[in-house]
């Protein structure tokens, strides 16, 4: 072998050599924020629940039983467009990792030139050929490069985080709108049912009208209401409808509104496991970015103070000079350097205080969001744990009014028909009954969404058929 490639090798292998001092140790945060550092503590237990479970539910299923559900919401996460953007931010910050952690190793240059010269008075061109390599590296003395991938390494688990939060966010939407149109679909089927009550009384009404026993009052005011039920109806259809695009959009298809689903709702869990206050602090996606972001910070911070001492740069050079192509790599035309830079700045007119200070800001901005992360996150379980147990109490006075407004028009229509009571009366009973009845359903719907709304706030943990894939 020449000696040619063992002199191109000569500056790759002596800053090589140097760089295998680098540290590229994988820091964390040693010391997650405490209750203290952001000015409140966790109680033991929920205050609009004082029975505490050992664990929070692991799994959605915590919540529903329901396979057509879960498959729907399944179809959701592999098609919904801003859940597949949300995973590009995640990406984004791999790579911004990569380039912060190829700081640690040497960089390698290499170049190729070719100059024609000529003096003014000589038309003559006199052609150089040039060649090199170069090697360089910094030296990380004060940690300026490590706390830049720190900072990196934070970014990135707080976009996972963002990244579930999405997910777990996209899981609840569609659950809830799953049961929107169920919900939708029985406020139309009860709108069904009194457009034909309607109009069996309307039959009735014109009937007794025929034999005079009957007013017109009576006829128009049947007509009337039955015109405003089908009003009512056109608009519940209406609802079934635009809920059911909504759904299909967030599956990432056209919405259609073709998507057909079950009328009845789901088997819902007796209670939601909800562990105690302190446990969110490492389920919730929102708490652990808030978390990461201000690591994040203050590995930043390190970095401004850092960059106010010198920089210390190895760098190496092999390169070679020639009138002709053939002789570039003679080992006469070689040239070997090595160096050592350490640079610092004199005066910057104050940027770099400046940008510590920025930065110093930066990171009490970030503990302060923290904290008001944690409280947010504290105030939607406790909302949702009081909403849950007043929507319970509330679906049981409604049900008690449902039946007796039912039974009330049902004495009603028997007194109309032996003409003991006006057609008035009848469909004044038969409106607070159709009321009683439409409140019902709404309660239902909304302590479905508050069993969601009370997991996601828990922080949720997607679903185990992902976790099996």
């Amino acid at each position: 072998m020449s000696k040619i490639p063992y002199i191109l090798l000569l500056p790759i292998c002596a800053v090589l050599l140097l760089s295998g001092c680098a540290n590229m140790q994988s820091l964390s945060l040693t010391s997650k924020p405490s209750d203290e550092s952001v000015g409140f503590s966790a109680p033991d237990k929920w205050v609009a629940n004082q029975d505490v479970d050992t664990q929070i539910a692991d799994d959605w299923a915590g919540v529903f039983d329901d396979s057509e559900m879960f498959a729907i919401i399944e179809e959701a996460l592999k098609n919904n467009p801003s859940l597949r953007s949300s995973a590009q931010n995640v990406a984004r910050s791999q790579a911004a990792l990569r380039q912060s952690r190829s700081s640690f190793f040497p960089r390698l240059d290499i170049f190729g030139a070719m100059n024609s010269t000529t003096p003014l008075e000589n038309t003559a061109f006199t052609e150089r050929y040039s060649a090199g390599l170069n090697a360089s590296w910094e030296v990380d003395l004060w940690g300026r490069i490590r706390s830049g991938v720190r900072a990196s390494e934070f970014n990135l688990a707080a976009s996972e985080a963002f990244y579930r939060n999405a997910r777990e966010a996209l899981i609840a939407q569609t659950a809830r709108s799953y049961i929107a149109i169920i919900e939708a679909q029985k406020q139309l089927e009860l709108n069904d049912e009194t457009v034909s009550a309607l109009n069996e009384t309307l039959r009735i009404v014109r009937l007794r009208h025929n034999l005079g026993s009957a007013s017109r009052r009576e006829v128009v005011l049947a007509e009337s209401d039955l015109a405003n039920s089908r009003d009512r109806q056109e608009t519940a259809s209406s609802i079934v409808r635009s809920t059911v695009r909504s759904l299909e959009v967030l599956l990432g298809r056209y919405p259609t509104a073709s998507l057909e689903l079950p009328n009845t709702f789901p088997p819902m869990q007796q209670s939601v496991a909800i562990g105690q206050p302190a446990d969110i602090l490492r389920r919730r996606p929102d708490i652990l970015a808030a978390e990461n972001n201000l690591a994040s910070a203050f590995s930043t911070l390190s970095i401004e103070s850092n960059s106010r001492w010198p920089r210390l740069t190895i760098s190496s050079d092999l390169s070679s000079s020639a009138l002709d192509p053939d002789k570039l790599f003679d080992p006469a035309s070689l040239a070997l350097s090595f160096g050592l830079r350490l640079a610092d700045n004199l005066f910057d007119g104050g940027l770099t205080k400046g940008r510590i200070e920025a930065a110093e800001a930066n990171s009490r901005q970030a503990l302060a969001d923290y904290g008001q992360i944690v409280l947010n996150a504290f105030l939607e379980v406790e909302n949702q744990l009081d909403n849950l147990s007043v929507l319970g109490r509330r679906h049981e006075f409604t049900k008690l009014s449902a039946a007796a407004a039912s039974e009330t028009l049902y004495l009603a229509e028997i007194q109309y028909k032996e003409g003991a009571i006006d057609l008035l009366d009848v469909l004044t009973f038969r409106q607070r009954s159709f009321q009683a009845d439409r409140n019902l359903l709404v309660i239902e719907r909304l302590r479905f969404e508050a069993k969601i709304n009370l997991y996601l706030a828990l922080g949720g943990s997607g679903l185990k058929i992902e976790a099996d894939k």
